[in-house]
């Protein structure tokens, strides 16, 4: 979900960025808010790496 940023400077109007560890991955998007002129709104996700949460987060892969 996007949420609302105090930031009152902007630099670049949309962003999107990733971070790679070794046990996570953080992803975030930044955008312009419609509702407040000069504003954004943000959403930051965070993703396991490691193989045993990977194999438990969804459907397993067919593998031929």
């Amino acid at each position: 979900m996007l949420a609302k940023t105090q930031d009152n400077e902007e630099i670049i109007e949309r962003v999107a960025a990733c971070g790679i560890g070794k046990a996570e991955l953080v992803c975030c998007v930044r955008v312009p808010d419609e509702d407040r002129p000069g504003r954004g709104l943000q959403e930051v996700q965070s993703y396991p790496t490691m193989t045993r949460a990977l194999l438990s987060s969804g459907p397993s892969p067919t593998w031929s």
